[in-house]
């Protein structure tokens, strides 16, 4: 197969000539001519497989393409398919909303029944992300409003209902390696402290001795680390793994740390973000004047029954709009929030909040769209799937829809800025792109993309993808040659 591949690949550069028919400057020639340079002679790529694709974004009309027929690994730039998807079908001041409501009777200050906590999807629930959703403060709220209705003691249950999506909180295709990690915490209908937490241990002073769990923080109830480190000398054998699944009880901690060392931590994935809301909550009510029964319960659709009982609702808690989220979700590339807008996308749809339902909105949302999805698959809505393709020439077409789209403004908003701000903050500073080029970034093992727009000194406005695929050199060999590419865009007169 790798035959195959390098033979297609001489093959295409043999015949290949730039296509330049909508823009014949001196300046685009620098461009053709720099990729043409990166084909023949650049031997970091002999192993690779990478595309280019650059199109006027106002007319959508192709400058410049190359391999964009190939379908790749987009990595994180398929958030900006899922991100730009949500602001056209859920509205750019949709907010995720939480709904308190109880049942049972209240009487002498006492509730002789529950207290749910009907999950939205919010991703921002206790996050610190944002100043007004910590857990106190979302807290207090929550505590007013029960209150409010004269209760000051709970005989029943703190009962989280996540029903809102499905029970499945992690796609299928991800690989094993990235669930339990920060980034692979995958969502629920309940989601808290950004459903993550950190693991600070204590290196050992010898190899025949173990390093330490010190503490977890926060505490996150129902828990138990398994410490199985090990102890090294070596710095290339120290690392360090976590393992655990969704709603498990027990996670594995694995792995060599360097003796002598300083204090290390790691974050990891919270198996069960709805209980550990419930749990803190539950804590935060005890010791702000309300007395609970202490007894909490998760509903999940594979678990439990839909409740017979009629709930009397009295509060809903607000996410910032979507607008924040998105801003959140690009700039800092964070995949928990973009799986909730997929997952969000399939329930607002009318129907569950499945991976799979939102998939096929956002899916006819492009057909509707006019944009060509040949070569398109979406198995996630982050990117960290590697069974997500895409083709570059698929998305500068989709950028340039998002760019004569009334939410552009909102849509472009949330992108990284080169030297600015997100994953491009420390990138092409003191160059033409600096300030100009807003791009999404997308990093994976032997995965590198940035795909956007940039405006040329002439002030015509552009959008652009680079997805490199299967290299052997380092990551930020890649990286150097793309940035290279968006300067060239940058000074084009």
């Amino acid at each position: 197969m790798l035959k195959k591949i390098s033979f297609l690949v001489f093959i295409s550069i043999a015949v290949y000539k730039p296509a330049l028919s909508q823009d014949k400057s001196a300046d685009f020639e620098k461009f053709a001519k720099y990729v043409d340079t990166m084909k023949q002679y650049d031997n970091d790529l002999t192993n690779a497989v990478w595309s280019v694709s650059v199109a006027d974004a106002k007319s959508g009309n192709f400058l410049f393409e190359h391999n964009s027929q190939y379908c790749l690994l987009p990595a994180s730039n398929m958030k900006i398919v899922t991100t730009g998807a949500g602001l056209l079908l859920l509205g750019a001041d949709y907010t995720f909303k939480t709904k308190l409501e109880y049942t049972g009777n209240i009487a002498d200050s006492t509730l002789d029944g529950d207290i749910y906590i009907v999950g939205g999807g919010d991703p921002s629930l206790g996050s610190a992300i944002y100043e007004n959703t910590v857990p106190d403060t979302v807290f207090y709220k929550w505590t007013q409003a029960i209150k409010n209705l004269g209760i000051n003691s709970i005989k029943g249950k703190i009962i989280a209902d996540t029903r809102f999506f499905d029970d499945e909180n992690r796609p299928g295709s991800w690989e094993f390696d990235d669930i339990g990690t920060d980034y692979g915490a995958g969502v629920s209908g309940i989601q808290f402290i950004d459903n993550k937490c950190k693991l600070y241990i204590h290196p050992a002073s010898c190899i025949d001795k173990k390093p330490s769990l010190d503490s977890v923080q926060p505490y996150i109830p129902g828990i138990s680390w398994e410490n199985n480190l090990t102890s090294t000398d070596s710095l290339n054998e120290a690392g360090i793994s976590l393992f655990s699944s969704p709603y498990s009880s027990r996670a594995l901690l694995t792995g060599k740390v360097l003796t002598n060392s300083r204090n290390r931590s790691i974050s990891a994935a919270i198996p069960n973000p709805a209980y550990t809301c419930t749990w803190y909550f539950n804590d935060y009510l005890n010791r702000n004047g309300v007395k609970t029964s202490s007894r909490m319960e998760v509903l999940e659709r594979r678990t439990s029954y839909l409740s017979n009982q009629n709930h009397t609702h009295f509060y809903t808690y607000s996410s910032p709009a979507y607008t924040e989220i998105i801003y959140e979700t690009n700039k800092s590339s964070n995949n928990s929030f973009a799986e909730t807008i997929l997952k969000t996308i399939g329930a607002e749809s009318g129907s569950d909040g499945s991976i799979y339902e939102g998939r096929k909105v956002v899916a006819e949302k492009l057909k509707d769209m006019n944009v060509t999805t040949d070569g398109f698959q979406q198995s996630d809505g982050s990117g960290l799937s590697r069974h997500n393709f895409v083709t570059t020439r698929f998305l500068c077409e989709y950028l340039s829809a998002m760019y004569s789209s009334d939410v552009y403004e909102d849509f472009v908003r949330s992108f990284p800025v080169a030297g600015v701000d997100g994953t491009m903050e420390n990138m092409l500073k003191k160059t033409a792109a600096e300030g100009n080029v807003k791009a999404k970034s997308g990093s994976l093992s032997a995965v590198r993309s940035y795909s956007g727009y940039v405006t040329t000194k002439s002030g015509k406005d552009l959008c652009f993808s680079f997805v490199f695929n299967n290299f052997t050199c380092r990551s930020a060999v890649i990286t150097a040659k793309i940035e290279k590419l968006m300067i060239i865009l940058s000074e084009l007169e």
